[in-house]
């Protein structure tokens, strides 16, 4: 696309099928011999481009083609001066070319040769013939010239008195003239504006050597294609029939090898099947990007400007590398976001969040494993909300698991006895969501690094138990999970929970078992987030594992819009307010408060509390058991190194201390004492 001297066609010719196509009187289901082929059906090519009937590929050619003429103009316009000069430098050498090729023209030079031949041959009769006509040939050139060049002296002299500028601007003509005419062979006059790009162009005969390096076609038997070559965005696509027998998944695992057959970065190079009514099982869609897409700005959530959102018709979720908006469903399903640290996973999880903030008829349920500011703007809108992996957050979220639960069950139950025209397919309705009076909104719940609550010594196999209870059979009744989590390890999650999640949603991971475990054994080698770069914060591999629309398209790399926190905060303000008009804020939004704090202990009396009134010394060991029994949430798996590293800040130190084992026998062992404690104590009260 980035050329200075040439603007790209739209539509380049098509490949000619050079194979033998199915007899014209074979009538659809004989069977053929085994040398004919089967009819394809009649594809009629578009009257008018499609690039011209679409506004988004119209706008981006337009844009194209203002920032190229913009910028072109803008780089010559400042190397005039340079042009200048090379024009004056070249000037003598063109008018020595003109000189020379005018005397050669006069003087019948390219007649010499036909001369020097008669004379070697000894043919007098046809070297005079060429003589004679050499003389009246030179006599015409050089009355032609000579009158023609007195007429531009006098035209000029005359003008020159008429119009004394107008020398100086022949002169200045003559000057360029000679300049262009002088200039070198090898090298342009122009600079050029752009860095040509080696794949500027896509053409029929590079596709086609591109899939023959890749062993998907031979000389003999290529790929066609069934529509011409065009632009498409900020690329070129292509639709490509492989040879007969080959399968379009065969041309998605030479996926490296075309792109390097094309000379370009492999990421961007796109290949997708064509399926349905206008595919075929060998048929690709190759889209060639100029630049690589996801290293560009990403694009600003749409719900940013969005009023309301009907969670029922789904939301944007992100867009393609063409630049396609791609909307996602959470109703009836669930999502399973998975990546390494730092590559946008958090940013993934919230958008369907703040999708849900803008439907007043939806309930959320937001509990973030990591803690810190990320969830924190859903406060405003949560039915429930827990932030941390501290005790009392895990207990709440054990809770509300089990009363989601108990809501899952008793919404089949009231379902069954709804009116048919009511509840036609025995799942939920949007009439039933927001109907007030039969209580059975839609409920999104939020768990963001939920390997954390999955990890709990206590209550993990409760959460695990909980959540794979609701992802089975929730979504039907209008309970729908986004799972998020940085340790996508079949440990931690198990493929009784993972299974049953329908939409995957897998970014940057270290390697491919990682990756197969976000979006299902066998994915790999079609699908492998561990090729996906770092650089490209926000793209993933978008999978629907479910019996959802999103499901026929595959695996798809999109790149999910950008949210920022002050974006989010306003979203969040305004879904309040659509909940506070509608009459369903509730829960934690509504002020409640659902987390029962534990309070912070204090190590120094809880200390002393354990020593009896006869006890001057206590084994470390002895205080941590006793303290352990005392407050098991606080000091449960202590060990006497963690009492020494708590209590040395109030400076009580550890040492040798006298005492008696079970069995009666005496021995020395790191303790402290009660007069140590009592004298931190009474340290810290002044």
């Amino acid at each position: 696309m980035n050329q200075d001297h040439e603007l790209i066609e739209s539509t380049p010719v098509v490949v000619e099928d050079r194979r033998p196509e199915a007899p014209p009187d074979v009538v659809p289901g004989t069977t053929l011999g085994s040398t004919d082929l089967p009819p394809r059906p009649f594809d009629r090519r578009p009257i008018v481009p499609t690039w011209i009937r679409d506004a988004r590929q119209r706008k981006a050619f337009v844009r194209w083609l203002a920032a190229y003429a913009w910028h072109t103009s803008a780089f010559h316009t400042v190397r005039l001066p340079k042009y200048l000069a090379r024009i004056v430098l070249q000037a003598p050498l063109g008018a020595g070319r003109a000189i020379a090729a005018l005397f050669r023209w006069v003087t019948d030079a390219e007649g010499r040769p036909l001369r020097l031949s008669a004379i070697e041959r000894g043919d007098v009769t046809g070297y005079m013939s060429l003589s004679r006509q050499r003389n009246n040939r030179v006599r015409l050139r050089l009355t032609t010239t000579a009158s023609l060049a007195a007429c531009a002296v006098s035209a000029l002299g005359v003008a020159g008195v008429l119009w004394p500028r107008l020398s100086w601007a022949v002169l200045a003509l003559m000057v360029a003239l000679a300049g262009w005419h002088g200039r070198r062979e090898n090298r342009p006059f122009l600079d050029p504006a752009v860095v040509v790009q080696r794949a500027r162009k896509l053409t029929p005969d590079l596709v086609t050597h591109a899939f023959q390096a890749a062993g998907l076609g031979k000389e003999d038997n290529p790929v066609t294609f069934p529509r011409p070559i065009c632009r498409d965005g900020d690329g070129w696509l292509a639709l490509v029939d492989l040879p007969y027998g080959r399968k379009a998944a065969d041309a998605l695992k030479k996926h490296q090898d075309i792109a390097a057959a094309l000379d370009v970065d492999e990421v961007q190079v796109f290949l997708d099947r064509i399926r349905g009514e206008g595919g075929s099982a060998r048929r690709v869609a190759l889209w060639v990007a100029d630049v690589d897409v996801f290293a560009q700005k990403p694009a600003v959530t749409a719900l940013a400007k969005a009023d309301q959102v009907d969670f029922w018709k789904g939301f944007r979720f992100g867009q393609d590398a063409r630049k396609r908006p791609v909307r996602l469903a959470m109703v009836w399903s669930s999502l399973l976001v998975g990546a390494i640290p730092r590559m946008g996973k958090t940013f993934a999880a919230r958008l369907p969040a703040a999708a849900a903030a803008l439907d007043p008829w939806v309930q959320l349920f937001v509990f973030d494993g990591k803690g810190g500011k990320d969830w924190q703007p859903f406060e405003l809108v949560a039915h429930r909300y827990g932030s941390g992996a501290r005790t009392a957050v895990v207990e709440h979220l054990v809770h509300v698991l089990h009363e989601l639960v108990e809501d899952m069950n008793d919404r089949y139950e009231r379902l069954r006895e709804l009116p048919n025209d009511l509840c036609p397919e025995g799942k939920l309705t949007p009439a039933i969501a927001r109907n007030k009076q039969l209580g059975m909104p839609l409920r999104l719940v939020c768990v963001d690094e939920v390997q954390r609550y999955l990890e709990h010594p206590d209550h993990g196999k409760t959460v695990l138990e909980l959540l794979t209870d609701l992802v089975k059979v929730g979504p039907a009744v209008g309970i729908m999970l986004v799972l998020a989590t940085q340790k996508p390890d079949a440990k931690v999650m198990p493929d009784s929970l993972r299974g049953q999640l329908g939409i995957r949603f897998a970014m940057k991971v270290m390697n491919w078992q990682s990756s197969d475990t976000i979006l299902g054994a066998g994915a790999y080698p079609d699908l492998d987030a561990s090729k996906l770069l770092r650089a490209h914060k926000g793209v993933g591999i978008l999978l629907g594992s479910d019996d959802g629309a999103l499901t026929e398209f595959g695996g798809q790399i999109i790149r999910t819009d950008l949210m920022d926190l002050p974006t989010l905060q306003k979203i969040c303000e305004r879904g309040r307010e659509l909940r506070i008009t509608a009459g369903t804020l509730s829960g934690v939004a509504d002020g409640g408060d659902y987390i029962v704090e534990h309070p912070a202990p204090r190590l120094l009396d809880d200390v002393l509390a354990v020593f009896t009134e006869d006890e001057a010394r206590l084994w470390s060991e002895t205080v941590i058991a006793r303290l352990a029994e005392a407050n098991p949430d606080a000091y449960d798996g202590w060990s006497p190194t963690d009492l020494a590293t708590c209590l040395k800040p109030y400076g009580v130190t550890t040492g040798q201390v006298w005492g008696q084992t079970p069995d009666g026998r005496g021995a020395n062992r790191r303790g402290i004492s009660r007069e140590a404690v009592l004298e931190a104590l009474a340290a810290g009260c002044d």
